[in-house]
């Protein structure tokens, strides 16, 4: 008798280590019911798994690129996952304190090239352990938050530095890249501005050291990265999706065409980024054209008709400048030949 109890207890204990395991990798969306963890085979054949640690710049650019893998393909690979782990403005400095604290405040996106006209689907009340334990991530990429992305601060806190060691402390792939988004800077147009929902308007006083004037504000952002990302070998590649925008910029479209409030990217300025980030993915130096037709209603966000939203033949022009352009020099600005519109 002693002995059947004995084997009971055992099986009960060991039943409660793997619940206990399922319920720390899943998640809790908003109705309480669990997402189950997405933990594949690391010697899966060609499939490129990418998590970013970010905001809502990482959304814009991410959120269209299954869309665009399923229009321009996946070359070698058999799939293209893409996770985004989002707290809205979270800096590098943020990030570390939820990490230290493991907070739950953050959303992971998630969304993969075979499904390519579903926009990405979200779990709720993670924490970054969890995400970084949800797949074998090939590459995380890191940004800093929309307030601090042209100074230097966090990097000479070793914020970069230290999250960096915490996922090396739990990813599941052992070959884990780092990469580094570079995010657009704040447009200068006062319609813009005064989207912005909070008083006072904190954002802008933010900037008010370069004078509110986006080439500026660029420039301190490419210093940045020079002198932090590029000089830090932990970081396999930079994504110029700041100099993609500058880019398009100095064609005929206005910054109401590609920004759709204080900061944030409209369905064209998504488009924009999210093909700077395939190419980059990808290792793509020149994209040959736009295959990408239209916008499907299900992707809209700042356009939100009840129709697919056609890209023309001079957006896809000035998209493809502007993307080949961020990839031959990242670091500044090209002046695009698309001046008048067409």
């Amino acid at each position: 008798m002693k002995k059947t109890w004995k084997k009971v207890i055992s099986l009960a204990i060991v039943l409660t280590m793997l619940l206990g395991t399922v319920t720390a990798c899943g998640t809790t969306d908003k109705e309480g019911s669990k997402d189950p963890v997405a933990q594949e085979s690391p010697e899966e054949a060609k499939v490129l798994k990418v998590l970013t640690l970010g905001h809502s710049l990482a959304l814009d650019s991410g959120y269209m690129l299954n869309l665009i893998c399923g229009a321009e393909g996946v070359g070698d690979y058999e799939e293209v996952i893409i996770g985004t782990l989002y707290y809205s403005g979270c800096s590098l400095s943020k990030h570390v304190k939820f990490m230290q604290e493991d907070s739950t405040e953050y959303e992971l996106h998630i969304s993969s090239s075979k499904t390519p006209q579903e926009p990405p689907k979200v779990m709720y009340q993670i924490d970054m352990r969890s995400a970084i334990i949800y797949d074998y991530w090939d590459i995380v990429v890191m940004q800093d938050g929309v307030f601090e992305i042209a100074q230097s601060s966090n990097y000479t806190l070793g914020n970069a530095q230290t999250i960096q060691k915490f996922v090396d402390e739990h990813r599941l792939n052992t070959s884990v890249r780092f990469a580094w988004h570079m995010t657009w800077v704040a447009p200068t147009d006062n319609t813009l501005r005064d989207k912005y929902p909070f008083e006072p308007n904190t954002y802008y006083s933010n900037y008010e050291r370069y004078n509110h004037d986006r080439t500026t504000v660029y420039n301190a952002v490419t210093k940045c990265v020079k002198d932090h990302v590029l000089t830090d070998d932990t970081f396999e590649f930079v994504i110029p999706s700041a100099t993609a925008f500058e880019n398009a910029l100095s064609s005929y479209l206005e910054e109401t065409d590609i920004h759709r409030d204080y900061i944030h990217a409209t369905d064209l300025g998504r488009v924009i980024a999210s093909y700077t980030w395939y190419c980059k993915l990808m290792g793509i130096e020149k994209l040959e054209e736009i295959k990408l037709s239209s916008i499907p209603v299900k992707f809209q966000n700042s356009t939100k008709t009840e129709a697919d939203v056609v890209l023309t033949d001079a957006q896809k022009a000035v998209i493809l400048e502007a993307v080949n352009n961020a990839l031959a020099k990242p670091l500044e600005m090209t002046q695009s030949q698309y001046t008048q519109a067409q």
